[in-house]
């Protein structure tokens, strides 16, 4: 008889600690909005993501690739970061833009999950406009998968929470699996607002952020599930972000009662 299927949710970086992601799949989330732009700005031709923690770190990396094309993304605080070429809306990531160029990103919460991801053996970004997809390398998959939770200002995120449950929820439909008690929390999120995706991230603390500074459209752009059919995964030395996985998928979402709609 197989194992349970190990299913941790983390929905913190800081809650998973030290050494616990060594030797299993991290799936990295940040709905608003750090791993929605990944999957937009590889989607519209950028060749690798450069997450970095720091403003003067992305800034030097930014500076000496100059001599290629690259462009230097982030924010904080949900507004873009002075001199930078862009901040970090989804939509604002074009292929006239982004094609053939490295996109240098730092953001106030999500590189810093994508960072902490580095432990793990594995580690992919899941957003849900490539919900399915990340589905599909969760199936075939066969490490331990710990989700992790990116945040909103240092507290559990309502979007990141929800995303994290749907996956739980499509693993356990598919697995036997063995659960901590953060994955559960999340299950029970998405069974409570997976109905109304887009109405549970406007009322979320990074969707009244966002609100308040005018980029109603970065929420609606974030809740359109399955837009994308690829996999943005992480490679190390340096790190960096490339699309790991790419093609038509089973659509998932639909699979489960249109949750969505």
């Amino acid at each position: 008889m197989a194992e349970d299927r190990d299913i941790q949710v983390h929905l913190l970086p800081e809650l998973a600690p030290a050494g616990r992601l060594a030797g299993g799949l991290a799936v990295v989330i940040d709905v608003l909005r750090c791993t929605t732009t990944i999957v937009h700005a590889l989607a519209a031709g950028c060749t690798v993501v450069r997450p970095c923690l720091e403003i003067e770190e992305a800034q030097t990396l930014a500076g000496s690739m100059r001599a290629g094309r690259v462009l230097l993304a982030g924010e904080r605080g949900g507004r873009m970061v002075p001199g930078f070429d862009l901040g970090n809306s989804p939509r604002d990531f074009t292929p006239r833009l982004c094609k053939g160029c490295t996109l240098v990103l730092t953001t106030s919460h999500g590189t810093r999950a994508l960072v902490r991801a580095a432990e793990a053996e594995r580690a992919i970004a899941a957003a849900f406009v490539n919900y399915s997809a990340i589905c599909e390398q969760l199936r075939q998959d066969a490490r331990p998968v710990h989700i992790v939770c990116a945040g909103t200002e240092g507290a559990v995120a309502l979007e990141d929470t929800l995303l994290a449950g749907a996956l739980v929820d499509f693993l356990a439909q598919v697995f036997e699996v063995k659960l901590n008690d953060a994955a559960r929390l999340a299950w029970d999120c998405f069974e409570n607002h997976g109905r109304i995706l887009q109405g549970a991230l406007e009322v979320s603390r990074g969707g009244a952020i966002l609100r308040q500074l005018g980029y109603d459209e970065d929420i609606r752009d974030a809740c359109q599930v399955d837009r994308f059919h690829l996999v943005p995964e992480l490679r190390r030395d340096p790190l960096r972000v490339e699309v790991g996985a790419v093609g038509i998928v089973q659509n998932h979402w639909h699979q489960r009662g249109e949750p969505g709609a």
